[in-house]
């Protein structure tokens, strides 16, 4: 069996001399808080449940300093402890695929976002460039905690300007999607600027972005 979730987490605990109740902890923290490849929590117990029922794992774990009997005993403990977190939030946020993108390259314009490098932009990493788009724009479709979805879109990374941010209507009242946006990703207030529209100001878009109605 192909181990997926336990691989991510055996990454985040190689330098960990002990698999103690802090590194329980630690890990559940990011499964709850900062899924492993966006799934939900569900999925990661899922994974992790099931890689503990096989009897034999096919990957090479000689990478990590720990064996696999306290690889196990690790997992087992890590699942008690997400039980014991039950009910599970949704995360403040994830990833959606990129399918939509259309619909949101013309949905409404709730904000302009100012971007910074990583690690100091908790989403650079996560902006993909768009399938096929002529403008080589980057995007992040993203689902936020309150159930808010919407679309971080940027320029290329050899251009400049900020990012956008677009939702779909219908939809909350902007202010309001706003505010979970700054809430649920941790972006400081003060690079999140609403989107006014003015007839004598024409806001500054990444090319090929058209938004349209509320």
């Amino acid at each position: 069996m192909r181990l997926g979730v336990v691989t991510a987490v055996l990454y985040c605990v190689q330098f960990s001399r002990e698999l103690d109740g802090g590194e329980v902890e630690r890990i559940a923290a990011m499964v709850l808080e900062r899924p492993f490849y966006d799934l939900t929590v569900e999925e990661q117990y899922a994974d992790i449940e099931a890689a503990l029922a096989a009897p034999v794992w096919e990957d090479d774990l000689s990478w990590q300093p720990h064996g696999e009997a306290a690889v196990r005993d690790f997992l087992r403990r890590l699942l008690q402890r997400l039980d014991a977190l039950r009910p599970w939030l949704e995360p403040p946020y994830r990833s959606l695929a990129l399918e939509r993108w259309d619909e949101y390259r013309s949905g409404r314009l709730l904000a302009h976002v100012r971007l910074y490098p990583p690690p100091q932009d908790p989403l650079f990493s996560r902006l993909r460039p768009v399938p096929g788009d002529e403008h080589r724009l980057r995007a992040a479709l993203l689902r936020l905690r309150s159930g808010d979805e919407v679309a971080l879109v940027a320029p290329p990374l050899s251009g400049t300007g900020n990012a956008v941010l677009m939702a779909l209507a219908p939809h909350r009242p902007a202010a309001q999607v706003i505010e979970a946006f700054v809430i649920h990703t941790g972006y400081e207030r003060e690079r999140v600027s609403p989107a006014v529209r003015r007839w004598w100001r024409r806001p500054v878009l990444p090319a090929g972005v058209r938004p349209g109605g509320a």
